[in-house]
């Protein structure tokens, strides 16, 4: 096992940075707590306002930690492609090989470079087919920041590793996202999936589970994951010894189906199942074997798992974070 007692989190104030913190800080290791916006929100963090952007800072950080969690990024920011993307990615790996101090740099990449709903893919898809990312910047930003991390390992041994995570489902985005009623989250949007008598009679405030359906009936399927078990990968990555230069998929066990999904949705809430027909989107499955053998990887949620902690979100009365806008 590495020997990693202090550990830095860039983007740690958000949707993933906070939960991983805390585990973190629950496993043992201190925490260097790296974001833009303070505070992070998380006792016993030490909170760093700095941006990643920042050469001369990220490798005096560097310097003091034994691994580091590339979380920050772009999101669908053109601003901060350049300066978050690529110049933050550049200045963690390139601290990280000039130093020579943590012994694992982890990135946090995502489903979005292969294409997710918008490209057709080989069911499942593994980790060593090409990328294929979605048009976007953050698609694109992941693409590049995957490359960096690969060939800093190639070239100069870098020990990177990549958590490439299925889209991020925390407190009740599910069924933000299941739901017609309130803000959209995710693709594709209902309305525009809709006829007009459906966005009439929906109009008002009225809510619906949506059951998304390919032209030929059949329901659509997609992976997802719950941040719970996005942190579950990263606790592991920091342990297992031998996994440099090498990617993971981490994601649920199954993709999900939007019909099933949609009537227990409906049946936990209340509401009525509403088919949509979806023209243009893909199913979306990818292999998690490799990090549940190299990694020990289990995710603990399934898709009824994740509806009924999202409906114990809601009726907890908590507030949401402010979601960032990016494809989902």
């Amino acid at each position: 096992m590495p020997d990693i007692k202090q550990v830095m989190v860039t983007g740690a104030s958000g949707k993933l940075g906070g939960p991983l913190c805390e585990a973190l800080l629950a496993g043992g290791y201190r925490v260097i707590g790296v974001d833009r916006r303070l505070p992070i929100g998380v006792d016993g963090v030490e909170e760093v306002q700095a941006d990643v952007g920042d050469g001369a800072a990220m490798e005096e950080l560097v310097s003091r930690s034994d691994a580091v969690i590339h979380l920050a990024s772009c999101k669908e920011d053109r601003e901060s492609v350049i300066p978050v993307s690529f110049q933050g990615t550049f200045n963690l790996l390139d601290a990280a090989m000039r130093t020579k101090k943590p012994k694992r740099v982890i990135l946090a990449s995502g489903d979005a470079v292969n294409g997710i709903y918008f490209n057709p893919q080989p069911v499942p898809i593994r980790e060593d087919m090409p990328m294929v990312a979605y048009p976007g910047y953050y698609a694109f930003s992941k693409v590049v920041e995957e490359t960096m991390f690969q060939q800093y390992f190639f070239q100069a041994g870098v020990p990177t590793v990549i958590c490439r995570m299925s889209w991020i489902q925390a407190e009740d985005d599910i069924l933000t996202h299941l739901t017609v009623a309130g803000e959209t989250f995710g693709v594709p949007v209902w309305t525009e999936l809709m006829d007009e008598e459906q966005r009439a009679h929906f109009a008002g405030g009225r809510d619906a589970a949506v059951a998304l359906l390919h032209p030929d009936g059949k329901p659509m399927r997609r992976h997802i994951v719950a941040v719970e078990d996005c942190v579950q990968s990263y606790l592991l990555a920091l342990k297992i010894e031998g996994i440099e230069g090498e990617t993971y998929h981490i994601a649920m066990n199954d993709p999900f189906d939007y019909r099933e999904a949609a009537a227990y949705a409906a049946q936990r809430l209340g509401i009525e199942v509403l088919e949509l027909v979806d023209p243009v989107g893909q199913d979306f499955c990818v292999d998690t074997t490799k990090a549940r053998y190299q990694l020990g990887y289990q995710p603990q949620y399934d898709i009824r798992g994740l509806i009924d902690h999202a409906v114990q979100f809601r009726q907890s009365g908590r507030a949401r974070r402010p979601r960032a806008g990016y494809k989902g």
